[in-house]
């Protein structure tokens, strides 16, 4: 059986039922794609499932009030993901007439469609032969062919996409499939802990499967440390009241409000703490229930039930009302 063979059948035996897999709406493949970067399938099924009950097609979310979708997003984090989906739906609808277009290059014009996204759609909406390569298509290619170099760089991709796409044409396959299965093998056989192959139908075909993979395979370069800062954070509740901050002069998360914050720990101690970490750098956040403070220009009371229903709020900030149950 040829490489493409195994696959195929592999993943009709093995493939998880996934609601985004049951269809080919290209707007639904989409959301689904933009939801599973830096989130895992479990944690965003639902956010999933929620999104498109509420905005079912790319006309909807296009007429949807920005701060709604955020709100419909908070939990998931990285939400300049969500502000793409909304201005990326009103693109669709102004230049495409609603319509994703079948075509790899038009996909890519859309805010937040890049190289991968556009593959994706390309080839599991309309079968188009784009390969998609994931973090988990990486690691199965590079221990596949016994690949040694940084897999995150351009020219990894290239070969990569060069062997997978010749293995496509020439068996024919579904594109379609054919990428879903290679992520597929990624995520439940070919792990970052799952050294030993088993499972793998590739087999004696698999350069790690032979033993000749040596070393740290696939390679990716040490990451730079990122800088932490201290945060303090505070909380006030006066008569079913919040107060929180519109504030975002450090040029994180426009458009969502979060609790006052401050630079620095107070003196005293803390009624929680919590690292949160961006990947570019870390809040070192102590949290303090407050009966006063100095309240700034653009520090407002909001009732908590608009917290709860209405005003998304940082994923931080949040996890902390969450954890000292005023949320």
């Amino acid at each position: 059986m040829t490489f493409t063979d195994r696959l195929i059948t592999w993943y009709r035996a093995n493939k998880r039922e996934l609601p985004f897999r049951s269809q080919r709406d290209p707007y639904k493949i989409w959301v689904s794609e933009i939801m599973a970067q830096q989130t895992q399938i479990a944690t965003m099924i639902p956010y999933y499932n929620r999104w498109i009950e509420k905005y079912p097609t790319v006309d909807i979310l296009a007429n949807a009030d920005i701060d709604e979708v955020l709100k419909m997003w908070e939990g998931l984090g990285y939400y300049r993901r969500a502000r793409n989906l909304h201005k990326g739906a009103q693109y669709v609808v102004e230049h495409f007439d609603s319509s994703l277009p079948a075509d790899k290059k038009k996909l890519m014009e859309i805010p937040g469609i890049g190289d991968y996204t556009s593959s994706a759609i390309a080839s599991i909406a309309f079968d188009l032969p784009e390969i998609v390569i994931d973090g988990n298509v990486k690691r199965v290619m590079a221990r596949y062919l016994n690949y040694t170099e940084n897999v995150n760089a351009r020219k990894a991709h290239t070969v990569f996409d060069a062997f997978l796409k010749q293995e496509l044409l020439k068996d024919g396959a579904s594109p379609n499939e054919f990428n879903q299965a290679l992520m597929e093998l990624g995520a439940l056989v070919c792990t970052p802990s799952n050294t030993t192959c088993e499972g793998c139908p590739f087999e004696e075909m698999c350069a790690c499967w032979r033993g000749e993979v040596v070393g740290v395979v696939p390679f990716v370069p040490k990451a730079k440390p990122v800088p932490s800062y201290d945060k303090s954070v505070f909380i006030l509740v006066q008569d079913g009241k919040i107060l929180i901050s519109n504030e975002h002069d450090d040029g994180l998360m426009e458009g969502l409000f979060r609790l006052p914050q401050i630079e620095g720990h107070l003196d005293k101690e803390e009624d929680y703490a919590l690292v949160h970490k961006f990947s570019h750098l870390h809040w070192n956040i102590k949290a303090y229930i407050v009966d006063s403070v100095d309240i700034h220009h653009n520090w407002f009371f909001v009732p908590l039930e608009d917290v709860v229903s209405t005003h998304p709020v940082v994923t931080a900030h949040r996890k902390i009302l969450q954890k000292l149950h005023i949320l």
